[in-house]
């Protein structure tokens, strides 16, 4: 059962932070299961301000008739905590695209961070997930971005966004409801893009038809031209398209040719008499 908010609980939020800043020990916090009041994030998320590199929120609600000024003391933090690496969002429904725009807005201005996990955070009904995804994309570099479990579909921006090349590692969109016709907007990003190193799909609604269009664009033997034309870079979880684990992209650009290709483009002929 969460936690729900005492006016009781406000002191030992107080010593909590009080320990925060008097530390130079404390590096990471993970708040989960938890009701949290204007009250409560005015005492903590200041503290953690210049001090702990990565925020773990987890099955956070926050009172309706409070979740603007919730969502305002959250992003103001983020915003001036440069110390901040990771931040971590998980099972915490954000309501609406005003407080996602609010904390992705903080994030994208904080260039301390690095690493952003929203992970069942957002669906049909509230906050947009594919236009939360597509600004973090547009808006500076990232190393990791992680965006599980949060029923994307329909992601004509983010890949239109990713074709742009950005400057990200890992991108993560596993247990999404992305299909086919996702997969295939995916493999043309994917064409344009040099600087993603791993992307996770496995667990979404993508056949084998959608994963080999990311196949091909990863590598098509139909020719050497095609050959030299494919994503040498990214290695894709659930679809790994000859793009293997562990390799620099001169690596695996190598291993696609064949080693002998006079021999491959030697014609043969076969009579039967």
């Amino acid at each position: 059962m969460a936690i729900l908010h005492d006016n009781a609980l406000l002191p030992h939020f107080k010593e909590l932070a009080d320990a925060i800043q008097m530390s130079d020990g404390v590096r990471a916090i993970c708040i989960d299961n938890v009701e949290l009041r204007p009250s409560a994030l005015g005492i903590l998320f200041p503290a953690m301000e210049g001090k702990v590199a990565s925020i773990d929120m987890r099955r956070i609600t926050f009172p309706d008739q409070d979740v603007v000024e919730c969502y305002e003391i959250v992003a103001t933090s983020i915003r001036r905590n440069h110390a901040l690496k990771l931040l971590t969002w998980v099972d915490s429904q954000i309501p609406s695209d005003n407080q996602a725009d609010l904390m992705i807005e903080s994030v994208i201005d904080n260039r301390s961070i690095t690493f952003v996990r929203l992970e069942n955070c957002f669906n049909q009904n509230g906050a947009n997930g594919c236009r939360t995804l597509a600004t973090l994309l547009s808006g500076r570099p990232f190393e990791k971005l992680d965006l599980d479990r949060n029923g994307l579909s329909g992601i004509d921006d983010v890949a239109a966004a990713l074709a742009t090349n950005p400057q990200i590692e890992i991108l993560r969109m596993a247990e999404n409801e992305l299909n086919d016709r996702d997969a295939e907007l995916i493999a043309h990003a994917l064409k344009h893009n040099t600087n993603l190193h791993k992307l996770y799909l496995e667990e979404n609604n993508i056949t084998a038809t959608g994963f080999e269009k990311i196949r091909t664009t990863i590598y098509d033997p139909s020719s050497f031209n095609a050959m030299e034309a494919g994503n040498h870079t990214c290695y894709c979880m659930g679809n790994e398209g000859n793009n293997t684990h562990g390799l620099t992209p001169q690596q695996r650009r190598r291993r696609k040719f064949p080693q002998n290709p006079k021999r491959v483009l030697q014609p043969s002929v076969s009579v039967e008499r």
